[in-house]
Parts: structure tokens; sequence; C-alpha cells
């Protein structure tokens, strides 16, 4: 990132002391610009000693806006302080904004592409024939695979099943003929893309083996986490999806400051970090709170999906937040500053 600093009215040893205490507080914020392009991103600070006072103001320029913090005080560290504390603050409410506009932009796309394939399969008077069924839903099936690649990898993780014992292909064929096969059964109001995901969670239940789930309402210890399977065997490349999630760690944690060693990691650290943690759950909570917060269902679809009420979906969603939040509490008060998160393994599954 390119900085600049600019004195008005200052010593030498003035200087000199603001450059060390900014270089050290210049790391808070570099962490927060990690996925903004570096050559993209430039970072203006002014002080200005007037009257025995200090004005600190920052600007941020980043090629999605420019932000900007001031603050003044009689000592050159509080005003420092109070504008890393604006801006990185800003930056974050900055960052959301543009997860939510991209999410929104790339929901919007999946279902104007769901939409126009169930037109398709309206006007229709005879059922299609298996061929072009098939490849009507293939491309559907593939924006669905996020979700079904989260749900093996959280099986592997569980131990359920083995590295490639079942697919992610495996899942979506199966789902496009059981699909094939019940499409006379399908109700005329039910959305194309709630009923495939119901579908798909028909056969995941089938082909992957259950097994006894941590109660949501009770606390979970290192014993109801899943054990680390083959770590040494796999890499950081097969937990990477289609396409980076919208989320992060802060998002799903709401009103919490991630601490150091939770900023460093990288965004598949931090998913597989929450996979580990809601992998001891039943699946239906886990399910709802995947699909809410990692694949951006709305609760009321959620509910058709499981055939639940809206208040018993968003009930489970907001159960699962606490208990991570306080899973993150207690890991963060647990560990050193230069601990990775405990839990976090290196499971994947290759697509």
């Amino acid at each position: 990132m390119s900085a600049h600093m600019i004195f008005q009215n200052c010593s030498p040893w003035q200087k000199d002391t603001i450059r060390s205490y900014w270089s050290r507080k210049l790391l808070r914020i570099e962490r927060l610009l990690q996925h903004f392009p570096e050559d993209q991103r430039e970072l203006r600070l002014t002080v200005r000693h007037n009257h025995n006072r200090f004005d600190v103001r920052a600007v941020l320029l980043l090629p999605t806006g420019t932000l900007v913090a001031q603050s003044s005080s009689q000592m050159d560290n509080d005003a420092i302080d109070a504008v890393v504390d604006t801006l990185t603050g800003e930056v974050r409410r900055h960052r959301k904004l543009i997860r939510h506009d991209d999410s929104y932009r790339r929901k919007r796309h999946q279902r104007n592409t769901f939409r126009h394939a169930a037109v398709l399969l309206e006007t229709n008077l005879d059922k299609p024939d298996r061929e072009t069924f098939f490849e009507m839903l293939r491309p559907l099936m593939e924006r669905l695979s996020s979700h079904v690649h989260r749900e093996l990898i959280v099986a592997q993780m569980q131990g359920r099943i083995q590295r490639r014992q079942v697919t992610v292909e495996d899942i979506r064929d199966e789902v496009i003929l059981r699909a094939w096969m019940q499409l006379n059964e399908k109700g005329p109001t039910e959305p194309l893309e709630v009923w495939l995901t119901r579908l798909i969670h028909e056969v995941l239940d089938e082909q992957v083996p259950d097994r006894p789930a941590v109660s949501i309402d009770s606390e979970m210890d290192e014993t109801d986490l899943p054990p680390d399977a083959d770590a040494g065997e796999m890499t950081d490349t097969e937990l990477v999806l289609n396409e980076p999630p919208a989320v992060r760690l802060n998002d799903i944690l709401p009103d919490r400051n991630a601490g150091e060693p939770w900023q460093k990691l990288d965004i598949q650290d931090q998913m597989r970090w929450v996979l580990t943690q809601v992998s001891a759950l039943p699946h239906v909570q886990r399910r709802a709170f995947t699909l809410h917060l990692l694949d951006g269902w709305d609760p009321d679809e959620i509910a058709m999906i499981q055939g639940r009420s809206t208040a018993q979906v968003r009930e489970d969603i907001q159960a699962v937040q606490r208990l991570l939040r306080r899973r993150f509490d207690a890991e963060s008060e647990a560990e050193p500053a230069k601990a990775k998160p405990a839990g976090q393994t290196k499971t994947g599954l290759t697509r």
C-alpha cells in the first residue's frame, strides 16, 4: 500500500515520534485491506501541530471509494489512536457494503438463471426428454455446488465419509436424475431452486451416514469437535469453493472485533474454522446457518426447503451465531497472540 505523511508545524523529533507510532498502527489498517489490490490503495496522513494540539487527518483511497477520518487532541498518539479507530470502523462498514452489493448481484443473477430454466420447463407441454432435461439442469446444479461442497467437507470432518468417497459430482448427478423422475410431483408454485435444494438434502442424507449431533443449546468442548482426518495428505486448495464466500468472520460474529491472530487468517482459514465449529451441530440447524450466511438464502426460503416455520429458522440461525460467539471468545482468551485458532484443521475435499 502506498502511504504518504504530511507534517505542518512539527519539530523534527515530533515527526520521528509520530512516524514510529504510526508505523505500528498502520498494521491494523493493512490487515483489513488485504483483500484489496495492494497497488490500488493509498493512504495519506496529515498531522498539523497548532497551539499545543495535534490535528490528524487520514484519507484512504480505494478502488471502491474514498474514506476519511480526522481527530484532534493535545497528545499526538491520542489523535492518531482516534483516527485509526474511526478509519478501521469506516473500512469495515465499507467492506460490508461492498460484499452486500456483490452478494445481491450474484444472487439476482442466480435467480434469473433459475427463473429462465423454470419458464422453459413450464412452456413445454410435454415432459422434456431426459437428455434435454439433464442439459438444462446441469448448469443450475453448478450454482448450488458450493453448498454441496461444504456439506461434504463437514461430513469428512466428522469422519462420516472418507476422502473422495462421495464427490460433488456424485451428488449433482443423483439430484438431476431424481429431479427427472419426480418432475411431475413438483408443486407448480414451488421455486425451482428451493425444490432442487430440498432434493440435494435428501440425497446427502441418504448417501452420507448420519451421526449423533451435539444439541445446539449445549456448549461444545474439544471432544465434540471432529478430529483431524488425514490432515497430512490435504492441501489448502482442496477447501477452495467455486467463488469466495460472501461473508467473513467479522460478518458471522457481529459486534466483535477480531483479535490479531484472527485477522492474520485468510478467508479460507476463517471458513475452515467456522465449518469446524458447526460440524458437531444437528444438520438442520447447520444447514439453516450456512444457507443463510454463506449462500445468501432468506429465512423464508430456507423454511420452505426444510418444511419448518420462518421463526424456527431465524431462531436456529441466531442460536448458531451465539454459539460461535462463545467459541470465538473462549479461544481468543485462551490462545496466545501468535497461535492460530483451536479446532483449525487442514481438512478439505477435492472437487
